[in-house]
């Protein structure tokens, strides 16, 4: 934790501490890494993060406008007034679909933001208590949305083999037509990662890039250990953790290196093939290098599989696919495929319903322990509660058998 070092220190109330004088060391507290750019701004990583820059100077800017302008102020009747100021936003969406209404799980979201803030200030000793984990605050929020993990993706078996059917046929045509070009390579990749994300349980953010996270950048072949069927990647808790792939991806994983034949285990294993990702990438590797003029801009009109040649041959790293750039993949997939999701959340298969269908498997077959382990949960109760629907289908059948001996 970043020890706070201008202004008045923790506990001098005397003039008061302005609302937002903690606000920078407690965001580089949150942050997962600190950088700066080329104008001197602190740059944050992380998505947590982000949200408090989003939401906790709006805060600010709106206790300011009610006239609380430092933090020995703030007490659980502001914290109560803002409450009531989120559950009427609630109340305009749900009346009229206003836009500038919010949801109520966005309300939860934002008041905890707060909430943690305040939390800081109370560990730092601005203010003795944390006003916003207060009843009185509290009692003023509207009701906390219910989770139902019977609503959420979870992909099924059908799911599953449906739409590994269909990249398996789309790979196999695109390779036979023409190894080479920009059809195959895309039709290669996607294949793989239909299988990496169907059938491993990782996280689409642990084996693509984040836009939002420069810690992200996606699984390099490095990572990817096929005779042992492990997956190294950066677990959500920031640490780097094994994933099983089992044997099911290691054939498509396979075929996939062989053709994209990367010239070093640096190489993402998911690369972008988005053309002008690659020719930004492909010009800020060159300069870099102090290339001439010339060169760069004789590379960087390429198109996409030429493009990549030169990648391999000039020693460049491609740029990998985001997270965002998945999700669409996926969503194109699962529709051209005509995979059935009409029970879903969803109408197309998505990045975390396949991470949840892999957790269900292995519950269903090996019980909760080994569900808990492939989806690497820390806490038992994550698993319980994403499988809560299983479990209490599985206890009505224990109570009927109980019960039946009393008929």
């Amino acid at each position: 934790m970043v020890q706070p070092t201008d202004g008045p220190q923790p506990g001098d109330t005397t003039s008061g501490t302005p609302l937002d004088e903690p606000l920078t060391d407690f965001l580089d507290a949150k942050a997962k890494t600190l950088g700066e750019s080329e104008d001197g701004t602190t740059q944050r990583s992380g998505n947590y993060v982000q949200a408090l820059e989003r939401v906790v100077p709006d805060w600010i800017e709106w206790m300011n406008r009610q006239g609380v302008t430092t933090v020995e102020a703030v007490d659980s009747r502001h914290l109560a007034r803002y409450a009531r100021h989120l559950a009427r936003r609630v109340n305009a969406r749900r009346a009229s679909n206003d836009t500038d209404g919010i949801t109520a799980a966005t309300a939860w979201n934002y008041y905890s933001l707060v909430s943690a803030y305040l939390r800081y200030c109370q560990q730092w000793e601005y203010i003795p208590e944390n006003p916003a984990d207060t009843d009185r605050a509290k009692d003023e929020m509207p009701d906390r949305p219910a989770t139902d993990s019977s609503k959420q993706q979870f992909w099924s078996t059908q799911q599953r083999e449906t739409i590994v059917s269909y990249v398996d046929e789309r790979a196999y045509a695109a390779i036979d037509a023409d190894p080479q070009s920009r059809e195959a390579l895309t039709a290669a990749r996607d294949r793989a990662l239909v299988y990496v994300i169907g059938f491993s349980g990782v996280r689409g953010a642990e084996v693509l890039a984040s836009s939002r996270d420069d810690r992200r950048t996606g699984i390099t072949w490095g990572d990817i250990d096929t005779d042992q069927e492990v997956l190294t990647v950066l677990g959500k808790s920031q640490q780097i953790e094994k994933a099983p792939l089992t044997d099911r991806p290691v054939s498509a994983l396979n075929r996939w290196q062989t053709l994209l034949d990367p010239p070093t285990d640096a190489w993402p294993v998911f690369p972008s093939f988005h053309l002008a990702s690659l020719r930004d990438a492909a010009r800020s590797q060159l300069q870099e290098r102090d290339a001439d003029p010339e060169t760069i801009d004789t590379v960087t009109s390429l198109g996409t599989a030429d493009l990549v040649d030169a990648f391999r041959e000039r020693d460049l790293t491609p740029p990998a696919l985001t997270t965002e750039g998945g999700r669409y993949t996926l969503k194109k997939h699962s529709q051209a495929a005509a995979v059935d999701c009409s029970d879903d959340s969803k109408a197309y298969l998505t990045l975390h319903g396949a991470r949840r269908g892999v957790g269900e498997a292995y519950y269903d077959v090996a019980g909760f322990s080994d569900a808990q382990r492939v989806l690497r949960h820390e806490d038992p109760s994550t698993t319980s509660k994403m499988y809560a629907h299983k479990e209490a289908g599985e206890l009505s059948d224990v109570g009927s058998d109980i019960f039946s001996a009393d008929e």
